[in-house]
């Protein structure tokens, strides 16, 4: 089960791997944060930019790119739990510059590390399974936490099962490489999801 590796990092999230076995993940992260941060999000699809809005954005992002990741779960698991530490080192230096006290902080990275593994092994069943009702009931509750958001024939769910096929025409070795770029990928889909919308 997806959730259950990563479930075994939440009381870990701050566990240190050497900096070389870290350089690639902090690249793919940044490139995966940095694609749910298009404002195509934010205008065309709707989503709210909040914080909270960010955060789910981030979350669908990430389940898309470790649903690619875990077609081959022997080779990548440990890439795939690099990618969450740094994920929840960046929300918890985010909410400490937002002015979070420690306390405050460490139990709100709790709650979101619990959300994420939530919506990380929901979004990873609807792709997997290509399901787009159940997915459109995900996206509604997760992303838009408004039940019923999303219909089936949503342009919303045209994008994520294309930013899915991209990733699944490309090599595992490509995905995880020096040279991947999560929102190059994401542009490439939007482009033309935007225009059929």
């Amino acid at each position: 089960m997806i959730a259950n590796s990563f479930r075994q990092k939440i009381a870990s999230v701050f566990s240190s791997g050497s900096k070389a076995e870290m350089e690639l993940p902090q690249k793919i992260y940044n490139s995966c944060l940095q694609a749910s941060r298009r404002p195509e999000f934010y205008t065309s699809f709707d989503v709210a930019d909040t914080f909270d809005g960010r955060f789910d954005m981030l979350c669908l992002i990430m389940s898309i790119y470790i649903q690619r990741l875990n077609q081959d779960t022997s080779q990548n698991k440990k890439f795939s739990q690099n990618l969450f530490d740094i994920m929840f080192k960046d929300i918890d230096v985010t909410l400490r510059e937002m002015g979070a006290g420690d306390l405050g902080v460490g139990k709100r990275v709790k709650i979101m590390s619990e959300s994420f593994l939530g919506r990380l092994t929901k979004y990873c069943d609807n792709l997997t399974s290509r399901d787009s009702g159940s997915l459109a009931e995900s996206l509604s509750r997760n992303l838009y936490r408004q039940e019923g958001y999303v219909h089936e024939k949503s342009p919303l769910i045209n994008l994520v099962f294309k930013i899915q096929e991209h990733l699944a025409k490309l090599p595992i070795q490509k995905v995880m490489s020096e040279e991947f770029n999560m929102n190059d990928v994401v542009l490439s889909c939007l482009s033309g999801s935007i225009k059929n919308s």
